[in-house]
């Protein structure tokens, strides 16, 4: 406990991390989002004055901001988005030449053909928009946030002693696509790197990929916020470890992806690169101790076995699949699809195996390429982040929200 009382991120700078302001025009898409509002927080750190919001629903309180603008898109509409990304800042008379692309809906409870066009719909077709609208803009860079998943392995449920756990992954790794995660999120994500990576060895376009891993923390975020706003929280999954970033941290590579795809493109336009926090990798059972600790409310935790779960959550997916195809014998009289999830069901919905798939595992983020050829230099470690985002959303400065929601 003392370990935890004598965290402090008050001496953090992250100007320290990131190159200085460039006065080029910014496109965030995606920057209502978790992500993508820190991604706009750092560049006006930074002192840019041309940043444009490009997303379904404008953010909070950012838009006051005078270098701050939004544009309501469509990223599943190649016309909303060209015409989002062609219109010129006031201040420059141009078009945005850097777009960071953040949104994706990240369904992660779903592996199902029939649920895949949900997925692929956003995360696919959205970046595929994105980049035909990127090569109509002159000079124009695409920087887009994937996520470590596309590239770890499926968890290993059943260990025996001589396994090697947590697993370490790296952007050297090849891993055999029999063992990548099959399930909706990974694999549109996936699809839409492939596009990206096209774009720039066909196409000429200076393109940059982000896996961040293993997950975003910070307020708002699925892990951190959803223990400490969530009345009651069911946990299975204490002994799983991972390493863990920021989003602060998650934010400012970005800044210095953009940097390097100035400086010295022929190495890096097309890459991915794997990014996570500072520090060792923290089990879940640690981190949800220290939410309790730093909470100033009591936390109440239902624990149930994983074993059990991992059951009930096969016995979810096939009632979900049941429930949706004798509902589509019906809609199909209509012209209409059945809703993937029930709104009755609320988040019991996200009991499922690709949550599991997600969730169980032991994993450590090698981004030691990154830090080589992109200058990343992560400020944050898993306990300072913990603590100012519970500091964050207890004193007010953020809403009480966290990223567990339907999408």
């Amino acid at each position: 406990m003392d370990e935890l009382e004598n965290v402090s991120y008050k001496e953090i700078d992250m100007l320290t991390t990131v190159p200085p302001a460039t006065h080029f025009g910014y496109a965030v898409v995606g920057g209502s989002g978790f992500l993508g509002t820190y991604m706009v927080r750092l560049l006006i750190m930074c002192g840019e004055t041309s940043i444009r919001i490009l997303d379904v629903n404008p953010p909070q309180k950012i838009l006051d901001h005078p270098s701050v603008s939004f544009v309501k898109t469509d990223i599943t509409s190649l016309e909303s988005v060209r015409a989002a990304l062609t219109l010129p800042f006031p201040s420059t008379g141009s078009p945005p030449s850097v777009i960071f692309h953040t949104a994706a809906t990240i369904r992660f409870w779903e592996r199902a053909a029939y649920c895949w066009d949900a997925s692929y719909r956003v995360n696919v077709t959205g970046t595929r928009n994105i980049i035909t609208a990127a090569k109509e803009l002159p000079s124009a860079m695409v920087i887009y946030t994937s996520s470590a998943e596309t590239v770890a392995g499926c968890p290993k449920f059943l260990r025996v002693d001589w396994d090697t756990y947590p697993v370490r992954i790296q952007d050297d790794d090849h891993l055999p696509t029999h063992i990548l995660k099959q399930t909706c999120y990974p694999r549109s994500k996936r699809l839409a790197e492939q596009l990206v990576i096209s774009a720039s060895a066909n196409e000429g376009l200076k393109t940059g990929i982000l896996r961040p891993g293993h997950t975003i923390i910070g307020p708002n975020d699925r892990l951190v916020s959803s223990t400490l706003t969530m009345p009651r929280l069911p946990v299975w999954d204490k002994p799983w470890m991972s390493t863990n970033i920021c989003v602060w941290d998650a934010a400012a590579a970005h800044l210095l992806y953009e940097d390097a795809l100035r400086r010295i493109p022929e190495e890096v336009s097309g890459q991915g690169f794997l990014i996570t926090g500072h520090g060792p990798a923290w089990s879940i059972e640690d981190v949800r101790d220290a939410i309790k600790h730093y909470a100033t409310r009591t936390l109440v935790f239902d624990e149930l076995p994983p074993l059990l779960m991992y059951l009930l959550a096969h016995a979810m997916e096939a009632f979900l699949w049941c429930r949706y195809h004798f509902l589509l014998s019906f809609a199909t009289i209509f012209g209409t699809r059945p809703a993937l999830v029930p709104r009755w069901l609320g988040p019991a919905v996200f009991l499922q195996p690709a949550t599991l798939d997600g969730q169980l595992v032991d994993v450590i983020v090698d981004d030691s390429r990154a830090r080589k050829i992109l200058g990343y230099r992560p400020q944050w470690d898993v306990g300072q982040c913990i603590r100012y985002s519970v500091d964050e959303i207890q004193s007010g400065n953020v809403a009480a929200e966290h990223g567990l929601k339907v999408q």
